[in-house]
């Protein structure tokens, strides 16, 4: 499939369509054609993309729109003793609200779409016939807790993790986790610990190298990239920056830097920079739940109901009757 294909403005708003779950009937009626010319310009449209159906041009059009995604570019170096740029007020968005609360307040029940062993990687797994076993759970389990300790700035988490002896442990186990480990004892200022866990994880890279297997080169990368960006080195926050908006690199790696580099803009009083940086996670996360949905997918389900009357009532009446029983 071709992400750099050029599309003319008809074919993008058929595309956009499609992703909100229209069907060829409602693209005619909105675009003005005939339901059979409206099938033929949608079949010249797989084909020009290199699509066979719908649900393939909606992932097309999805991952092509996440690589899009807007990042404010790195901050050049000011002048020795020049002032700092002022921020700007950008109003009640999210990524104000990341700012006054925290990405993962902010984010809420869209923050599973977006980091390690999200709702698409469980949703992988199920279309693959994958089962999820105790160990794997476990796994899950442990990343994401060490993301959610990211999207909140909680450095001091992998603090006590790496006083548990825990920390180490985990590094070796998944280099991922490592480098969330490491970003967060980095940016929390704790820089011996981090810079032990970083050199673990060189380790594991060298003795993955001498043996053949894939050894974790960018998540060093991105570590080394917190650490010189914490240090105000500008060649970090660009070398984050670039790992933060990179196409073609894994979606869960991607979004971690995404998230690291809001918290150095954040803690380097960069607010605007903070806000896009975080309105940009918000648009990964949405461009998931929508390629989610596209494959037939929906975890936040938008059709609920109130419960009937005396519902809760029925349920306490059921407890107590249960334990009378005992």
């Amino acid at each position: 499939m071709n992400k750099a294909t050029t599309m003319d403005t008809r074919s993008e708003r058929m595309l956009e369509l499609l992703a909100q779950g229209a069907s060829a009937r409602v693209l005619a009626e909105q675009l003005g054609y005939s339901e059979g010319t409206m099938r033929v310009y949608l079949h010249n449209l797989y084909r020009a993309i290199g699509v066979r159906n719908k649900t393939e041009a909606v992932i097309w059009y999805m991952n092509r729109t996440r690589e899009e995604s807007p990042l404010p570019p790195p901050r050049a170096a000011a002048p020795d003793g020049a002032p700092p740029p002022p921020s700007i007020p950008v109003g009640h968005g999210f990524g104000e609200m990341a700012l006054a609360e925290d990405l993962y307040t902010a984010l809420g029940a869209m923050g599973s779409f977006v980091g390690p062993y999200g709702y698409l990687w469980e949703a992988g797994l199920k279309l693959k016939g994958v089962a999820i076993d105790a160990k794997l759970t476990a796994q899950r389990a442990q990343s994401r807790l060490l993301w959610r300790a990211l999207l909140k700035g909680d450095f001091a988490y992998a603090k006590m993790l790496y006083d548990d002896g825990a920390a180490a442990r985990i590094a070796a186990e998944s280099p991922t986790d490592g480098a969330m480990i490491a970003c967060l004892l980095t940016l929390g200022g704790f820089s011996t610990a981090a810079q032990k866990i970083a050199a673990s994880l060189a380790e594991k890279g060298r003795s993955a190298a001498a043996g053949k297997a894939t050894a974790p080169g960018r998540e060093m990368a991105l570590v080394r990239a917190v650490s010189q960006a914490a240090e105000g080195n500008e060649s970090g926050t660009a070398a984050l920056y670039e790992a933060a908006s990179e196409k073609g690199r894994a979606p869960a790696l991607k979004q971690l830097a995404m998230a690291t580099l809001f918290q150095v803009y954040r803690v380097r009083k960069e607010l605007d920079a903070a806000r896009q940086t975080a309105d940009a996670l918000w648009a990964e996360a949405e461009a998931t739940r929508q390629q989610l949905e596209a494959m037939g997918v929906r975890p936040l389900s938008r059709e609920a109901a109130l419960p009937p009357v005396g519902a809760g009532e029925q349920a306490v009446a059921a407890l107590r009757k249960a334990a009378l029983a005992r």
